[in-house]
């Protein structure tokens, strides 16, 4: 864990070689400010050098001065230090979620992935340079001090030795118990932001099945756990403090009482006394750091703990080695021999797609219809390689999928949704995600083919017009119509629509019909429908039931067969 963390130090070597240079000068200063003070009572004072107290109180100031611009140093650009390998972990936590399969979304909560990318980016940001400095700044400033006090006095020293190992042991004690629970309130706030998300996501929804009473009470349980896991660490955190605290306390209690028996013995003097005094006062400001180094540090652990869980992750679907690129692609389509079932599935009896055999000519429009449930939507996904066939084989131009690069598989297919997804941003970026280098002409010219500029024109800030989170302020058919004009500009070779007319009116339907044909226009395209009079013109019909193609045809000649496209026509007629 050590080696991968400290691969984020390496680019900002620099400002971490700043941050620790600045931690040892200022425990040095630590040091020496106490010993210019007892050179002062020892010497100059009883000699009564007026001068020397002069120089040694500008030594002093000057001391004190540049101790203030090394802990300003130190706090600036540690916290810097800190900042810069929170977005580096961010960019590579990031990075690796754009790489994972859907299986793991699939099996993953939202609130789970913000919660590591925020919070714990933050958490393991802070530990990253507040633990090391806290520990190197309470190394040297306790050796330093321990240094100079048996040098002085050893006896003395001795004496103020005896707490050290019982607030060593006190922290070794708590340690583990601090690690269990800071991982416990991790996991909780993961599942508040879960349920945070989820109710807002779902707002309309609650309001309008007036389940606001039960969204509050599934909130209020999740967030009791996580109180009750917070108070667990308050507890411990008690616990470890208030034992530190007594053992502190203790620490200077004996100090002024050994100080006393010493002084009156003679084995001690008031320079000396005096000294101890103001080193009990820097070495008990190194304890607290270290108490607070090792609370921060199980924050850390646990939390890197949590970034690594989802850096070890490994997308389920990756490139073969020597993957090819195809330079060109007509989109002919084949599927042989086709099961396939979820990895968590539990066994192969409970197949999702069985034995599906089909082909799609390169520019012919194929339908597949069927039941929900059947199977439709999950023959779509495996064309992308969105998932992986579990036995045979689905061909592209007669090369197997996955023997293809996935980008270049995915750059020639072209998918449109029953829900399309809008960025939280404006139309015109929401258009450009189909084809990022698009000019401003060819935007207008997607969006003039998907029915949806006149729209566009409507709008006061036109194409810059905002569409809200999920492109909530736009209606279904308006969505809809944005997501077609996406893929108009990102010109695949293969389309697939998949219930993309479903949950429409009539006249958003018959615009979209009217974009989809001209997009079908020579393109390979696969129409997966309900309403089955948007697949009466399809050149091909394949009905899937249970996941198992048990009729083909054409509109037709399917009518003629009076089989089960029959019995759903009639189900769905118009």
């Amino acid at each position: 864990m050590l080696k991968e963390f400290s691969r984020y130090y390496r680019p900002h070597l620099k400002l971490f070689l700043l941050d620790m240079g600045t931690a040892v000068v200022l425990a040095l200063f630590g040091v020496v400010i106490p010993a210019v003070t007892y050179k002062i009572f020892k010497e100059y004072l009883p000699a009564r050098h007026l001068e020397m107290i002069y120089i040694s109180l500008g030594v002093w100031a000057v001391l004190i001065i540049l101790q203030a611009l090394c802990d300003y140093a130190n706090i600036r650009w540690g916290h810097v230090l800190g900042v810069r390998m929170e977005a580096d972990m961010r960019r590579d936590i990031f990075s690796h979620l754009q790489k994972l399969s859907f299986s793991y979304f699939d099996r993953t909560k939202t609130g789970h992935i913000m919660s590591r990318i925020s919070n714990d980016l933050t958490m393991i940001a802070e530990s990253a340079h507040h633990c090391p400095e806290d520990f190197l700044i309470s190394l040297v400033t306790v050796i330093g001090a321990f240094a100079v006090m048996l040098y002085i006095n050893p006896l003395l020293a001795a004496v103020t030795f005896i707490p050290l190992p019982f607030i060593i042991l006190w922290g070794m004690v708590f340690q583990c118990r601090m690690k269990d629970r800071f991982r416990e309130v991790r996991k909780t706030i993961a599942d508040v932001n879960s349920g945070v998300e989820n109710s807002i996501q779902g707002i309309r929804e609650v309001k309008s099945y007036t389940n606001e009473a039960g969204e509050i009470e599934k909130f209020h349980l999740v967030n009791r756990r996580f109180t009750h896991a917070r108070e667990n660490v308050f507890g411990t955190l008690a616990g470890f403090h208030s034992g530190i605290m007594f053992l502190i306390q203790a620490y200077s209690a004996l100090f002024i009482g050994a100080g006393a028996v010493l002084s009156y013995y003679d084995r001690a003097t008031f320079a000396q006394l005096l000294m101890f005094f103001m080193y009990s006062r820097y070495i008990t400001m190194p304890i607290f750091r270290l108490v607070s180094f090792a609370e921060q540090f199980q924050q850390g652990i646990t939390a890197f703990e949590r970034f690594r869980e989802v850096m070890e992750e490994k997308p389920d679907i990756e490139d073969k080695t020597g993957a090819l690129n195809l330079n060109t692609v007509s989109g002919a389509i084949e599927f042989r021999n086709v099961y396939f079932n979820y990895a968590d599935s539990p066994g192969e009896e409970e197949w999702i797609l069985r034995d599906v055999s089909f082909k799609v000519e390169s520019g012919r429009t194929v339908a597949l219809v069927g039941e929900s449930g059947a199977g439709k939507s999950t023959i779509a996904a495996l064309i992308p390689r969105f998932y992986e066939v579990s036995k045979g084989a689905v061909l592209l131009d007669g090369r197997n999928v996955m023997d293809l690069k996935q980008e270049c598989l995915r750059a020639n297919i072209g998918v449109v949704q029953q829900t399309p997804f809008l960025f939280d941003s404006t139309i015109r970026e929401n258009i450009l995600f189909g084809n990022p280098g698009a000019s401003e002409e060819q935007v207008v010219e997607a969006a003039r083919k998907a029915n949806i500029y006149d729209f566009i024109l409507s709008l006061p800030d036109q194409l810059d017009s905002e569409v809200g989170e999920r492109g909530v302020k736009l209606s279904g058919g308006q969505k809809q119509r944005i997501s077609i004009a996406r893929v108009f500009l990102k010109d695949p070779k293969v389309l697939i629509f998949d219930e993309a007319t479903s949950s429409l009116d009539n006249e958003s339907e018959s615009l979209i019909r009217q974009s989809m044909e001209q997009l079908c226009a020579g393109r390979t395209t696969i129409i997966i429908a309900h309403r089955l009079s948007t697949v009466r013109s399809a050149d091909y019909i394949y009905c899937v039931r249970e996941g198992r193609i048990v009729e083909s045809g054409t509109h037709r000649e399917l009518l003629k067969k009076a089989g089960y496209y029959k019995k759903l026509y009639s189900m769905h007629s118009f």
